[in-house]
């Protein structure tokens, strides 16, 4: 298991996953509508995760004007996302990542191999990382990174 970050340049790992808003989501067929954003947070209802989301939610109008989709990605249930959407009021998927296999693969594990690392990528059109950082950049940055 490695918790390095992937580069910018490093082809995105693929994945498949149930979002809160009840649809399947592939790397592919997200690119396929334009860049994106993803945001490993540790969990739900917490108040550093509330801050970070919030954060996107509200700049929610900023990333559709670039083409960019946001995405944030945790082990909760589907279910727990869903609640946890509508309660937040998030205008984007959260997806569920209960075996941590896209965490692991995008480097956001902590080292005991179970608690996800705050960590956000941004991935270009053409499936390669444009941005990846630890913690919770501005929305700016992120955004910038794949308009460059």
């Amino acid at each position: 298991m490695s918790s390095d970050l992937l580069k910018p340049g490093d082809a995105a790992p693929a994945f498949d996953a149930r979002g809160s808003d009840g649809q399947r989501h592939t790397l592919a067929s997200l690119l396929a509508a334009g860049p994106v954003v993803l945001i490993f947070y540790p969990g739900n209802n917490t108040p550093g995760c509330n801050r970070q989301l919030s954060t996107v939610r509200d700049a929610l109008h900023r990333f559709e004007a670039a083409g960019v989709q946001p995405l944030g990605v945790n082990p909760a249930t589907v279910e727990a996302h869903m609640r946890y959407a509508g309660k937040m009021e998030f205008g984007f998927p959260l997806l569920s990542d209960p075996d941590r296999e896209i965490a692991r693969a995008y480097g956001a594990l902590k080292p005991d191999g179970r608690g996800i690392q705050r960590t956000v990528y941004a991935i270009a059109r053409d499936g390669r990382i444009a941005f990846g950082v630890r913690g919770a950049p501005a929305p700016a940055d992120v955004i910038a990174a794949v308009e460059s």
